[in-house]
C-alpha cells in the first residue's frame, strides 16, 4: 500500500486553524510554526493560506468587527480563527460560497464550542450578502 505524499484542501484547513490558534494561545511565532516540514511537505495548501491570514489578520479582523454584535475579543478562539480562515479564503480563492461556510461549520463543530457554529454560519451569511 502505498503512503498518500499530499492531502486535501480541508485537512490543510483542520492544521491551519490548529496553528492559528497555537499562535495566538501559546503567543508562538510565524516562523517557529512554520519549521514544522512534516506540515509543510503534507498539506500542501497550509503554507499559503496561514501566511495569508496572518499577514492580512488586521484587514480581515476589521471587516469582521464592522459586522459583529460584540468584539472579535469576546469570541473564543476557535471561532475566532475559523471565521479569519473563511474571510481570508473569501477574499484571495476563487471558492464558492457554500464551501467556505460548510467549512468552516465543519470546523468549527469539530474544534468550537458547542453552538458556535450557528453564530459563525449567521456571521458569514451577513457579510457575504452584503457583498464581500
Amino acid at each position: 500500500m502505498t503512503q498518500q505524499t499530499t492531502t486535501s484542501p480541508t485537512r490543510s484547513r483542520d492544521k491551519v486553524l490548529q496553528s492559528l490558534y497555537e499562535i495566538e494561545i501559546a503567543g508562538t511565532s510565524l516562523k517557529d510554526v512554520l519549521k514544522d516540514q512534516f506540515t509543510k511537505k503534507n498539506y500542501p495548501h497550509y503554507k499559503a493560506l496561514l501566511e495569508g491570514i496572518v499577514k492580512s489578520q488586521e484587514t480581515i479582523d476589521e471587516l469582521l468587527e464592522k459586522n459583529m454584535d460584540r468584539a472579535l475579543s469576546d469570541l473564543d478562539p476557535i471561532e475566532r480563527n475559523v471565521l479569519r480562515l473563511a474571510i481570508y479564503e473569501l477574499l484571495n480563492n476563487n471558492l464558492d460560497k457554500p464551501i467556505v461556510i460548510n467549512e468552516s461549520i465543519r470546523l468549527t463543530k469539530k474544534y468550537g464550542t458547542a453552538y458556535g457554529y450557528k453564530y459563525v454560519n449567521a456571521l458569514l451569511d451577513k457579510i457575504i450578502k452584503e457583498g464581500l
